[in-house]
């Protein structure tokens, strides 16, 4: 294996280890938030109908075109509003 390849594997490994620690962060705070509220809501931490259609809408060609459209209007009016006050 070259320096290189093994630098690779070990950074790699790092940044697993950095993913590892993030998702525990994630749980820590899950698992406050259901012992701290008062009514606790599983939809408030995971809505898997959210997420799965949030998915789909990305892989759909005319969800993504819509969503393409609308951040160009967008980019559009944040130049015209900057561009006026320079």
């Amino acid at each position: 294996m070259y320096k290189w390849e093994l630098d690779a594997v070990i950074k790699g490994r790092q940044l697993a280890q950095i993913d590892e620690r993030e998702k525990l962060a994630v749980l820590a705070t899950q698992i406050g938030y259901f012992v701290n509220a008062e009514k606790p809501k599983f939809k408030d931490i995971f809505n898997r109908d959210e997420l799965e259609a949030s998915l789909e809408g990305a892989y759909d060609p005319h969800k993504k075109e819509k969503t393409e459209q609308e951040r160009l209007e967008l980019y559009r009016n944040a130049l015209t509003v900057f561009g006026e006050r320079s």
